[in-house]
């Protein structure tokens, strides 16, 4: 790959340190963890290695607070890291206990993860082959509809992390649905620390940021892609947006909600395992996925597309499901050097969260 952002997306199987420590190894499926996907591509995510146990911690420095003021989206992100972490252990061939939230007096640490004992490597490995090539698609899709077939394979991917998945395929409904998307743009919009927000995690199609959202992902050429945090700064286009994003939501064939029965800490972490589950899933059926959550991040809203959907529960994210026009490139992601903080000294969490994940590693080895 030539892009220089696209070069943390081509990972060689054959780098995998076989034989190496559980911390060579952990360091090793870190590569895979980052390709999670994050509100606005922040990545509010760090880990920490001690032992041969991974520790995956909310950055909250990273947070999103105009349009996720709970952390909500960023426990979900962080969720997806840990489900690409123990995809790419089980297809190299261990059996990896993970366990969420394990000290309730440290809110910031999300997840532990051991690699576990050895075992065969698994027979099918298109949801591993999908990490690398799932992307976020915001082109308009072929007025195709996913089969029945493919829609039960994706409810099933967010069932087996206790969340479930919604779709919806009537025009009608459909409708209705971009028409909360674009009343979400519009409330948004006229708000300037939401534009403030965005602006600041907008970057150019090239340079040094491996964060942030870059032009290319909303057409934006490489000329004018600096200037976009400025006019989105200084500038209200929440009509434009809501027309826009209303007419591309009306033209996808299908939508998808993940939802949870709960709204708290543990549930959103499940709906980012499904999140990673859903979307793994959908780019092995070859079907292209886009986010359009602007109906739940603000709050009015949620309820009212709960009551379109007839599901009890809340709904955690919105998507886009359908067959792409184009392919899309992937967004830039920091590293893993990057993400991955130095040997701390050793605390009484991380003595729980150790003896945790022992105790669940040890179960299913």
């Amino acid at each position: 790959m030539s892009e220089p952002y696209e070069a943390v997306w081509d990972i060689d199987e054959l780098d995998y340190p076989a034989g190496g420590t559980n911390d060579e190894i952990l360091r090793f499926i870190l590569r895979y963890a980052v390709l999670a996907p994050s509100g606005h591509n922040g990545q509010p995510w760090s880990f920490h290695l001690e032992d041969g146990v991974l520790h995956v911690r909310a950055d909250r420095t990273r947070a999103l607070p105009t349009v996720d003021p709970d952390d909500r989206e960023l426990l979900i992100a962080c969720a997806a890291t840990v489900h690409l972490a123990t995809l790419a252990l089980e297809h190299f061939g261990h059996y990896p206990g993970v366990r969420l939230l394990p000290d309730d007096t440290d809110p910031d640490l999300l997840a532990v993860i051991a690699p576990g004992a050895r075992g065969p490597m698994p027979a099918s490995r298109e949801l591993f082959d999908a990490i690398v090539h799932r992307r976020s698609n915001r082109a308009p899709y072929l007025d195709v509809p996913p089969s029945d077939e493919e829609l039960a394979r994706l409810r099933g991917a967010a069932a087996a992390h206790g969340a479930w998945l919604h779709p919806i395929t009537e025009p009608d409904r459909i409708a209705a649905a971009a028409d909360l998307i674009a009343d979400g743009d519009r409330i948004r919009w006229r708000e300037p620390v939401f534009r403030a927000e965005l602006a600041r995690r907008l970057i150019p199609n090239r340079g040094e940021r491996r964060d942030g959202i870059p032009g290319y992902a909303f057409g934006v050429p490489g000329v004018l892609a600096p200037l976009a945090p400025l006019l989105v700064r200084h500038v209200d286009l929440g009509r434009a947006c809501a027309a826009s994003d209303r007419k591309l939501t009306q033209a996808t064939p299908a939508l998808a909600v993940i939802g949870t029965d709960t709204d708290e800490p543990i549930a959103w972490l499940h709906a980012g395992l499904a999140l990673s589950h859903v979307l793994l899933r959908a780019t092995a059926d070859q079907l292209a996925t886009s986010f359009m959550s602007q109906a739940i991040e603000v709050p009015e809203l949620r309820p009212r597309l709960a009551e379109l959907l007839g599901h009890s529960g809340y709904p955690q994210l919105l998507l886009r499901v359908g067959y792409p026009t184009r392919d899309a490139r992937p967004a830039p992601r920091r590293d893993v050097a990057t993400v991955l903080a130095g040997t701390s000294v050793r605390t009484v969490a991380t003595s729980r969260a150790r003896s945790a994940v022992r105790a669940v590693s040890g179960s299913r080895g």
